[in-house]
């Protein structure tokens, strides 16, 4: 065998293990700030997480990481005064929702005719941990990111995270152009489909976006700028047409409340858009219904038959729905109900419905105060591309579940954990100013 051959099997096995002997290091030395820009660029690259399943612990990768940054930040928590939980709009509710989930998971266990929900084995408990892994994240990233250095050492590395995500998917638009390919295009998601790679662009665009419109140094805003258009770009070609309407809802929330002008070519571009758009772009749209006939193409009715049937197992239970994870048991078609919303009020009922309006809410607040209230152009530019980011994820999750995949929604839990640490920034910079003007008194 020669050295470069032995290299390639040796190398990737040595640089997983010094990657997760120092992201454990670091953590238990109560240094999770600097852990997590070792972790944020792997979350959205799981053609790079599945590589590591080969290695021993490989498969434990990411819990054996969440569990050494849980234990630093207690150990952290020791010597801060905050403690060890900061106080957020979201703290009560995260909780309230872990458990009302956890509960579901059971009844939906019981309306399967499953046994209990109790053995590390069982899939729905698995997907039930795996969900809960999006929030935790984000109560990690607020209680142990604390300053601007710190934020901005983040931000630089779910950049790289998401650079590295273009990169990819730029290359499979060019080895596989045309609508006719879209199919075989996953970006580094490996088993998501081409609708959740451009939701992923979708959201997350607009954080760069909003970065753009706000820094002054002008480097940064072409490294930004160009971030964005090859974002545009792939989006284009990527023929989703959940993604476009969740682009076109992203822009105007930016628009609205940076510079009403704006959305004049917005508009422009939604009455003309058959003049403007790539002539597959026009055919990927407009092959959603037939008007001649006035039918919808099979994928677009099969999803509003599997809609109908979730409408029909919210009627079973309105109040708490028919437990959590049950809907790919029970042999429908799709295997999902290829919208967020359908599926949690099958699942969840009003009461889940009402939780995850009411995280989207806060949310909504959140950055916009943000945006409103903060002198600092890092901070009020991720206040807005974090709207934009809000809204997009919003439309993009009617036409499919773009919520509970850790590739796909980890950066908008940590993205709005930065945002309520940056609130939280705002209020200490009162108190002091209120303080220092008391000694001035």
């Amino acid at each position: 065998m020669g050295l470069i051959a032995f290299l390639k099997i040796v190398a990737p096995g040595i640089i997983f293990y010094i990657g997760l002997i120092t992201i454990v290091v670091l953590s238990l030395r109560g240094r999770v700030d600097k852990a997590l820009l070792l972790l944020v660029p792997v979350l959205p690259l799981q053609n790079v997480i599945e590589r590591l399943h080969q290695f021993p612990l490989g498969n434990q990768f990411i819990d054996i990481v969440l569990i050494s940054m849980l234990i630093g930040w207690f150990i952290n928590s020791q010597r801060s005064k905050e403690g060890l939980f900061v106080s957020t709009p979201y703290n009560k509710l995260l909780i309230i929702m872990g458990i009302y989930l956890y509960i579901l998971l059971w009844t939906g266990s019981s309306y399967l005719n499953f046994s209990a929900p109790i053995s590390l084995n069982d899939e729905r408990l698995q997907a039930w941990k795996n969900y809960m892994i999006l929030p935790l994240l984000f109560v990690i990233v607020v209680n142990n990111i604390k300053d601007r250095h710190q934020m901005k050492k983040l931000m630089i590395a779910l950049t790289i995270g998401y650079v590295i995500s273009e990169y990819y998917t730029w290359r499979q638009i060019g080895i596989t152009p045309g609508l006719a390919s879209r199919g075989k295009i996953r970006g580094t998601f490996v088993w998501l489909g081409v609708n959740e790679v451009a939701a992923f662009f979708t959201q997350y665009s607009f954080v760069f976006l909003g970065l753009y419109l706000l820094l002054k140094k002008k480097m940064n805003k072409i490294i930004i700028g160009i971030i964005f258009i090859i974002s545009n770009y792939i989006i284009l070609f990527l023929f989703s047409r959940g993604a476009y309407l969740g682009l076109i809802a992203g822009l105007g929330a930016i628009f609205f409340i940076k510079k009403k002008i704006l959305l004049i070519p917005l508009i422009v571009l939604l009455i003309f858009w058959q003049n403007i758009l790539p002539s597959e772009v026009i055919e990927r749209i407009k092959y959603t219904k037939d008007e001649e006939t006035g039918t919808y193409e099979s994928s677009s009715q099969r999803r509003i038959d599997i809609w109908e049937k979730s409408i029909e197992l919210f009627q079973e239970n309105p109040v708490t729905g028919v437990g959590y994870f049950v809907f790919p048991y029970l042999g429908y078609d799709l295997g999902d109900t290829h919208n967020l919303y359908m599926k949690v009020l099958a699942e969840q009922g009003i009461i889940g419905m009402i939780l995850l309006l009411m995280l989207f809410w806060l949310a909504l607040k959140s950055t916009l105060r943000l945006y409103k209230e903060s002198k600092d152009d890092l901070l009020k530019g991720l206040g807005l591309g974090f709207l934009g980011c809000i809204a997009a994820t919003i439309v993009n999750n009617i036409f499919g579940d773009r919520w509970t995949y850790l590739q796909l929604g980890s950066y908008f839990w940590i993205i709005m954990a930065l945002i309520a640490r940056g609130n939280i920034m705002i209020d200490e910079q009162r108190v002091h100013n209120s303080n220092q003007e008391r000694r001035d008194i």
